[in-house]
């Protein structure tokens, strides 16, 4: 009976490690210097952040809610980003955001000092 056990147990052990890591990666961490606004259209290279028509850099990134890249040509999902510019001023990256990272980076917005 105890050699039946065994195996139980360490399945139970790695299958709660296994759900920690997976825990830990959906915390993200944005770039001090991103920015926060809202993404209203895109039609590439042109994407409209707040009223304002940026273009996509050269090598330019959209990560969706999940933290996974997304085409430009594929992105159906529209609303509150962060995203950074690069020397040029184009858009270098964008995240998309969910509800609670949405919420936080307004609250971060109102406390930068200006």
């Amino acid at each position: 009976m105890k050699r039946t056990l065994v195996p139980l147990l360490v399945l139970v052990i790695v299958t709660a490690g296994l759900t920690c890591n997976v825990h830990a990666q959906l915390v993200r961490a944005f770039p001090p210097d991103s920015k926060v606004g809202e993404l209203m259209a895109m039609r590439y290279p042109e994407v409209r952040i707040s009223d304002q028509t940026m273009y996509l850099g050269a090598g330019g990134q959209i990560r969706g809610k999940d933290n996974l890249v997304i085409l430009p040509t594929m992105l159906s999902e529209f609303g509150p980003i962060r995203y950074q510019t690069d020397i040029m001023g184009n858009v270098h990256r964008i995240w998309l955001l969910t509800p609670a990272e949405a919420v936080q980076a307004k609250e971060e917005e109102k406390n930068k000092p200006k």
